[in-house]
């Protein structure tokens, strides 16, 4: 790696390994991507790194865990987000000592809940939200009581505070759906822009399996501690799967994933679904499934597991939630369904017709490879991180993800740095009142 490329400080509070969550798999291919294009990455945890075997080579990471404990000082508005999302002394301080200049060239914070981090950061950040917080909330309110629906309401108005907030410290805010970057716009003011760059998939490992047997399944898989998991696996057994199994009484309906809930695991006594819960390697489940089913009604950014399927060539029936923020024609490469009699109809056409399976499966597949690409999800992140902090990563041309507005509204203004040469940049290992945790 060029000793001269880009210092990244990456900000995160879990490792992005092992790989069975969305935000460590967005963050491990955005790892990966800056690496290959020269950058110096530095990843800062809450803890030590056990994994770091598993990383891109050349990552150093480093903890806050042994920080002093401080106070700062913040107002009644910031005291009200630590009072809901936590405070993180440490890790304000350590940034506060170590996220300077004299170190870095730009910041990445990771995930919705590190936003408050940026206040203490000295060099251009990047917020990489992933999903936009009210549009969750809202969306959950839709299917909640009435008399629930206010105090929801008001956590959307406090996200709605935060969000606003940490855009005044943040040169760009990504999300990983449109639908999410264009919600997200009405509370971040002019501060900050607010950017999509959606996830991929590894089309090696999700790779068709031509040879599985398919079985008379219906299939969901994802988190099944997941409140939108767990609310469309329910939504799915209660409104669709009795007419469903009428038509087919051979059919099965498998819930694929970790860690269950009460609610999940008691589905397992309806006739004909079957609860997995945890495995080693979900892509047999796929590859083996005639239908996977997608029928999320809430939540927001982009789901992962119909990427996955589509990878698979498996042929996927989707809710329109589901789908929004994805370029996917709906009907040609993905089906979508809402109602229950629209879902037991799209599932039962599929399930009786293999040819319909084999073209929306191919079809599905050639969309996924075309638009999905984790490298080209992390050129636009690199090429976005060099817009903010005036650096280049292998000569690559400034601006091609955003505007020159960026470098106006950063907090490097004036700051037009190509990378500094190596006899003037610090040591990034000699960090104040920070571990090395492990580098390769």
């Amino acid at each position: 790696m060029s000793e001269t490329g880009p210092r990244v400080l990456i900000v995160s509070h879990h490792e992005p390994w092992p790989l069975h969550h969305g935000g460590r798999l967005r963050l491990y291919h955005f790892m990966r991507e800056l690496t290959a294009r020269g950058a110096s990455v530095t990843l800062a945890l809450p803890a030590p790194a056990a994994h770091t075997d598993h990383y891109p080579p050349g990552v150093q990471c480093v903890t806050w865990a042994d920080v002093a404990c401080t106070t700062a000082d913040c107002d009644f508005l910031t005291r009200c987000f630590e009072r809901h999302f936590g405070a993180h002394r440490r890790r304000d301080h350590w940034l506060r000592m170590n996220a300077t200049r004299a170190r870095f060239d730009v910041a990445l914070l990771s995930g919705a809940t590190m936003g408050l981090a940026a206040r203490h950061v000295s060099v251009p950040v990047v917020w990489d939200v992933v999903d936009e917080l009210v549009l969750t909330t809202l969306r959950t309110a839709e299917v909640e009581p009435w008399h629930r629906r206010p105090s929801i309401w008001k956590r959307g108005a406090l996200y709605a505070a935060f969000e606003w907030r940490c855009a005044a410290h943040v040169a760009a805010a990504v999300f990983s759906a449109t639908t999410d970057a264009s919600y997200a716009r009405r509370w971040l003011g002019a501060g900050a822009q607010a950017v999509a760059i959606s996830n991929g998939v590894d089309f090696d490992y999700f790779a068709p399996q031509p040879d599985s047997a398919e079985s008379e399944t219906v299939l969901f898989f994802g988190a099944l501690d997941f409140l939108p998991n767990v609310d469309a696996v329910r939504f799915f057994t209660a409104e669709v799967w009795p007419q469903l199994k009428r038509a087919h009484p051979g059919l099965r309906f498998q819930i694929v994933g970790r860690d269950p809930v009460s609610a999940v695991k008691a589905l397992g006594r309806v006739a004909g679904v079957e609860v997995v819960g945890a495995v080693p390697d979900v892509r047999p489940y796929i590859a083996g499934s005639r239908v996977v089913v997608v029928p999320t009604r809430l939540g927001a950014g982009v789901k992962n597991k119909i990427l996955e399927a589509c990878a698979l060539e498996r042929p996927v029936v989707a809710s329109s939630r589901a789908l929004a923020g994805l370029t996917v024609r709906r009907g040609v490469d993905v089906w979508q369904a809402d109602t229950p009699a629209r879902w037991t109809a799209t599932v039962s056409a599929l399930v009786r017709d293999p040819n319909r399976r084999d073209l929306l499966g191919k079809a599905g597949r050639r969309w996924v490879r075309t638009a999905h690409a984790w490298a080209d999800a992390g050129r636009r992140m690199t090429d976005l991180l060099a817009e903010v902090s005036g650096t280049s990563f292998d000569a690559m041309p400034v601006g091609s993800v955003v505007g020159s507005r960026f470098r106006a509204s950063s907090p490097d203004a004036g700051h037009q740095a190509h990378v500094r040469p190596p006899a003037e940049r610090a040591d990034v290992g000699q960090f104040v009142e920070g571990e090395v945790t492990g580098c390769r």
